[in-house]
């Protein structure tokens, strides 16, 4: 688009809306609305990580590029292996499976043709960097 035609453009807006419509749309934003954009930005960052999620799909694609073996050899077993989770879920049995952590049930309720499971997960705390192996006490010299 040429200079000439956005110039026309802007003046035609401007006869449209009149001047001091155009003057408050180009105007910058006030202090409120501004920290409400911010605010709206930011909740929309928050769902975005909280929409993050790890489908059947996704661990397949995973487990295969951890273990080198291909997406036909893999699904099977990741299959079989979330079936046997969730129905030790569903019998409320306790679940201790390093390094994922220990998960146990505290309540089951079944709601029409739905099972509600609340539970909850322990695992370890990640290794501080500092710590390495090192012994603590050790002194540098």
């Amino acid at each position: 688009m040429t200079d000439s035609t956005k110039a026309q453009r802007s003046a035609s807006e401007a006869i449209a809306t009149g001047p001091d419509e155009v003057a408050e749309a180009t105007a910058a934003p006030s202090p409120e609305t501004a920290a409400e954009d911010d605010a709206a930005v930011d909740d929309g960052q928050k769902d975005a990580a909280t929409d993050a999620e790890l489908d059947k799909k996704e661990l397949v694609e995973r487990v295969v590029a951890r273990c080198g073996l291909k997406k036909r050899e893999v699904k099977p077993s990741v299959e079989a292996a979330l079936a046997i989770l969730g129905e030790a879920l569903a019998e409320g049995r306790e679940l201790r499976l390093e390094p994922f952590g220990k998960l146990k049930v505290s309540n089951i309720k079944t709601r029409g043709n739905k099972r509600v499971i609340n539970a909850r997960l322990r695992q370890n705390a990640p290794a501080s960097p500092e710590s390495d192996g090192e012994d603590p006490g050790a002194a540098e010299d």
